[in-house]
């Protein structure tokens, strides 16, 4: 966790890999960051890591799940209860299961 990254209450940073929470983003109540998953086409259902970053300023939402190797660009908003599997760029508002774009950042 970097300078005024913030955790919120009961969230739940899963770290079989490496986690990075970068200046001034904020995960919320809830939120499950999970950076493990398995290889469900070898037998032994080998275990695989990814890292997570959620990057400078962004805000993951109550509730919200980010999947392993997901990056949460600069800026960006995770609305609560969403299931991220794939990269947030920067700026950009997702919700819902699985997170789909509903929207843009505009910072003044």
């Amino acid at each position: 966790m970097k300078h005024r990254a913030c955790l919120g209450e009961k969230a739940t940073a899963y770290t079989l890999g490496k986690i990075v929470i970068h200046e001034g983003a904020t995960v919320g109540q809830e939120a499950y960051l999970c950076t493990g998953t398995h290889d469900f086409n070898s037998s032994t259902m080998q275990l695989i890591t990814q890292i997570i970053t959620i990057n400078a300023h962004a805000f993951v939402g109550a509730r919200a799940m980010i999947m392993p190797g997901v990056k949460v660009g600069k800026n960006a908003v995770v609305g609560a209860m969403s299931v991220v599997t794939r990269d947030v760029p920067t700026n950009q508002i997702v919700a819902g299961n699985p997170a789909r774009q509903i929207g843009l950042r505009s910072l003044t």
